[in-house]
């Protein structure tokens, strides 16, 4: 059996106009962040998701129930600790040019991981690996239950581990980007369309 999976990035945050890094600190959208969430929510319509997993943070959370009041039929969200956004440490709430000033090439290499170098971490932190590990488990949980068509509002943090540690073409990580993925339970795959 196929299942559709939506993986969708909150919508903006105050940090995430301001370039900080947000990690757990739990914030609000801000008023674009809603539009945003609301437009993402027309554009998923058409696709009739059987239900809504979020990441328990507010931002990623206000998304989901955004998104679930576009649909035709009612929608039900369910809550997964496991896909709340990394723990960035030392780096949380410092904006992204502060983080350069002081980690150099580090930033990037955490930014844009691939598995050679997907164990960086700032100090108190996850690394992508570590992120990728909770997020394919908490999929594989996902996909037991019933429901074709998944909608999942979480983070870029989870959005780029999964893209690192499935291989994955990633065509943009803002704030409401989808990234979609096939699962086919005869092999356990996930795979892009």
């Amino acid at each position: 059996m196929e299942k559709n999976i939506y993986l969708f990035r909150h919508g903006e945050t105050d940090f995430n106009q301001e370039n900080r890094w947000q990690g757990r600190t739990d914030n609000l959208l801000n008023a674009k962040g809603t539009s945003q969430a609301i437009e993402l929510g027309k554009k998923l319509s058409t696709i009739r998701l059987d239900v809504i997993y979020s990441s328990p943070l507010l931002r990623a959370v206000q998304t989901a129930n955004l998104v679930a009041q576009q649909q035709k039929k009612p929608t039900k969200i369910v809550i997964l600790q496991d896909l709340r956004e990394g723990d960035f440490g030392e780096v949380e709430g410092l904006l992204l040019s502060e983080t350069e000033k002081l980690f150099g090439d580090k930033v990037q290499k955490f930014l844009n991981a691939t598995k050679e170098d997907w164990d960086i971490c700032f100090k108190g932190g996850e690394s992508k690996k570590q992120i990728f590990k909770r997020s394919i488990t908490c999929l594989q949980e996902i996909v037991a239950y019933p429901g074709k068509n998944i909608g999942i509002s979480c983070h870029g943090g989870i959005i780029s581990a999964l893209k690192c540690g499935l291989d994955l073409t990633l065509k943009g990580n803002h704030n409401c980007a989808v990234l979609e993925l096939n699962y086919d339970s005869e092999t356990n795959r996930f795979f892009q369309p």
